[in-house]
């Protein structure tokens, strides 16, 4: 297909699937959507996902949030498990949020492992209990680990563990009694007054939201704490256009599914 980024090979066993790629026009990233058609992940089910990008240029998605159902019983964990390999080329991972239901026992384990020439656009949303409908994560358990690597040198490595009514939950120094959190994460170095005018956009638009931005080694971290997943999302979407169009001179594509 000339300049475009090909799904060279497609395995899966059980119910997640891949959809075919787009392609935007007048552009040679690929879109994918990673579907998985029951919804949700219930008491003793294992989710393994494993990507791996040898070149190009790939966008992956989801066309829905993520969910993670109450469970009832903590002898079993419900655990979804990634392993993102970029050997060359970029990889944009930029999922929908993951809701974890009060009563879930998740477990939630990214590993993104880059190599000497390749990039990365990461982000990850997640909504404790249901907001939307009044049920706030008064029970269950949130375990995440979220580890990066250059060529097997460890770049960033996180663990956050919530339990409900933990003080951890409630403390200042934790989640602030807050039900979204959320991290983007690019291999990116662009001028601070980029960066100053995306905080500062956001921040004013909603005191009640806490944005933060840093540069770490060859990583710039951008982070989310409050209640609305949708704006958490779109700040993080705004801000890769932002580093798109400073890096590219043009604004990236936007998934079509985001907007269905």
């Amino acid at each position: 297909m000339g300049d475009n980024t090909e799904l060279s090979h497609c395995e899966h066993h059980g119910p997640l699937r891949v959809q075919r790629l787009f392609h935007p026009p007048g552009e040679a990233v690929a879109h994918c959507y990673l579907l998985h058609p029951p919804g949700g992940v219930v008491l003793g089910d294992e989710l393994e996902i494993n990507v791996r990008v040898c070149s190009g240029r790939t966008l992956v998605t989801t066309p829905s949030a993520g969910r993670f159902y109450g469970v009832g019983d903590f002898r079993e964990t419900q655990q979804q498990t990634q392993r993102l390999t970029v050997e060359h080329g970029r990889l944009e991972w930029l999922p929908q949020e993951t809701i974890v239901f009060p009563g879930a026992n998740a477990r939630l384990d990214t590993r993104i492992n880059l190599g000497p020439d390749s990039s990365l656009a990461f982000w990850d949303v997640l909504v404790l209990g249901r907001p939307a409908s009044g049920a706030s994560f008064d029970h269950g358990r949130l375990v995440q680990d979220l580890q990066v690597y250059r060529e097997g040198d460890p770049l960033l490595l996180e663990r956050m563990d919530c339990t409900a009514g933990e003080r951890y939950m409630r403390s200042r120094m934790g989640l602030n009694s807050h039900s979204t959190v959320g991290v983007a994460i690019f291999t990116e170095n662009p001028p601070q007054a980029l960066l100053n005018a995306w905080r500062e956009c956001w921040e004013a638009s909603d005191p009640g939201d806490a944005f933060a931005v840093s540069q770490r080694g060859e990583l710039l971290i951008a982070r989310y704490l409050g209640d609305h997943a949708l704006r958490c999302r779109d700040a993080f979407s705004d801000l890769w256009q932002r580093l798109a169009e400073h890096r590219c001179g043009a604004l990236p594509s936007v998934p079509r599914i985001w907007h269905t």
